[in-house]
């Protein structure tokens, strides 16, 4: 995970660096947020690269801000390290910006993806993007302009690595084709995954004859309700390396209420898998009783840091109603660095704070770096005319993808006019 240095949660670097729909209000109407928005792009501060996304979002106030492109492409071009992950998340914002009416990102990229130094990098963060079908200026041409200023061996390489946009030029290019010819179409790359076997009609003393590293076998047992899989969670020997007998845990959530007095014993116990199999129960099918062990649970995680295991008792709390909660979970949300952890915390205080404080959290979900916070927010959203208003915005946003669907669903269930939208500087009319 990410060493990044973060700000203090209550200053509005802290807030950017997070990701928080909080920091992308405050930047409109701080001066200086400039620079700040700047120092976001330009250093990663994702806690974890492979879950978290930031692209959109700082695109948006790139756009919102009609903040010049100068910095960012001084900075692409100057990096000359081999490692392309320092520049990758600046190429990622770059190329969101053609669909914000950003048009004078166009020859950036377009420079960038036939001559920089990281080449493959930005034509990945280009075809990655919702740019691909609908910005020609963008794409007419650059496959030409690419193959002439890269050999064979450089084509190939970057070719093995992603599908995009070789793939499409394979059918115009027989350069690409040939190239693709070597090691196999782009397209068809995929392993082939055969279908689960069916082990519905599978007798159970046969299912335990195949447990050893079937987790579908495990399942099925789950599946059946039969609490023979409560022993199986305690045999260590079920255990692969990192201390986990895969399918167990879908196995207890098949099983249910059920599952909840043995859960309720591995709570106490100093078997770590066990204790985490407990938590993983009593936050789906706990009672109030449980409630404050899943607390303590998640004051635990927050302040070890363990962002990962806050996100299920977070849940767990909500579900319960725990009012008790409601603090810990405000913190939770304000300090975290792991941004993708936010959707759990907005579902506990859903289901714990005071309305108000839920719709506060809500509302500024709306603004959010993560879709899942967003879409979230949108499904919950408070009728009133800010909430409407950005409701507005992100039902015609072309980089909300599945969340502009989900505003314009919500929209025309609410009742009472869309406040008027007050656009940024910047923003298209």
């Amino acid at each position: 995970m990410s060493e990044f240095t973060y700000a203090a949660p209550s200053t509005l670097l802290g807030q950017l660096q997070r990701g928080r729909g909080l920091g992308a209000t405050g930047a409109l109407s701080t001066p200086g947020a400039a620079d700040l928005v700047y120092a976001c792009v330009l250093t990663d501060s994702r806690w974890d690269r492979q879950t978290e996304e930031r692209s959109a979002y700082l695109a948006r106030l790139i756009h919102r801000l009609a903040l010049p492109l100068e910095p960012i492409e001084r900075f692409v071009l100057a990096y000359d390290g081999g490692d392309a992950d320092r520049i990758e998340p600046a190429l990622d914002v770059l190329a969101q910006l053609p669909l914000l009416g950003r048009h004078d990102v166009v020859p950036v990229l377009r420079r960038y993806a036939v001559h920089g130094r990281h080449w493959d990098t930005a034509l990945a963060s280009i075809a990655n993007s919702t740019a691909w079908d609908a910005l020609p200026e963008l794409w007419n041409g650059l496959d030409a302009d690419v193959l002439a200023h890269r050999d064979d061996a450089e084509l190939a390489e970057a070719a093995e690595t992603m599908s995009e946009p070789w793939a499409s030029w394979a059918r115009t290019q027989p350069r690409v084709r040939s190239l693709l010819g070597e090691f196999g179409d782009t397209e068809s790359q995929a392993p082939h995954r055969p279908a689960p076997p069916d082990l519905s009609g599978t007798g159970t003393a046969d299912l335990l004859g195949v447990l050893r590293g079937n987790r579908l076998a495990l399942q099925e047992l789950g599946r059946r309700g039969d609490l023979v899989l409560l022993d199986l969670a305690e045999d260590a020997t079920l255990r692969n390396a990192a201390g986990y007998a895969p399918g167990i845990a879908r196995g207890l959530r098949h099983l249910g209420g059920a599952a909840v007095t043995r859960a309720r014993a591995w709570a106490g116990s100093g078997d770590d898998t066990l204790r985490q199999l407990a938590v993983t129960v009593l936050s789906e099918f706990g009672e109030p009783e449980d409630g404050p062990y899943l607390l303590d649970v998640l004051i635990k995680a927050i302040d070890e840091g363990e962002w990962c295991a806050a996100e299920s008792p977070a849940r767990g709390l909500g579900r319960l109603g725990a009012a008790g909660a409601t603090g810990v979970l405000v913190h939770a949300w304000e300090s975290t660095i792991h941004s993708y952890a936010r959707e759990a915390f907005l579902e506990g205080l859903r289901g714990c704070a005071p309305v108000a404080t839920a719709d506060d959290f809500t509302e500024e979900g709306l603004d959010d770096c993560e879709p899942g916070v967003q879409n979230a927010a949108c499904h919950h959203s408070p009728d009133t005319p800010s909430a409407r208003g950005r409701l507005a915005v992100l039902s015609a946003d072309p980089l909300a993808g599945v969340v502009r669907e989900t505003a314009r669903r919500h929209l025309g269930c609410t009742t009472g006019p869309v406040h008027p939208v007050v656009r940024d500087a910047g923003a298209d009319p």
